[in-house]
């Protein structure tokens, strides 16, 4: 890495847990990590962007 790196983003948050947002949300974190752990009580949180913080070096 050439320096520091950062993002944030900020609006409004809603909790989801019907089968097919959870079953969504656990495919694309297995894409990305590994298969997550059996847990019939995840949910997912999904986040409409508002707003976008980032370090300069992301900046397009």
């Amino acid at each position: 890495m050439d320096g520091r790196r950062w993002l944030t983003v900020e609006g409004p948050a809603r909790i989801l847990s019907d089968a097919e947002s959870v079953r969504d949300a656990e495919r694309r974190y297995a894409r990305r990590y590994r298969e997550p752990r059996p847990n019939p009580q995840r949910v997912v949180l999904e986040v409409t962007v508002t707003r976008w913080l980032a370090a300069p070096s992301l900046r397009a």
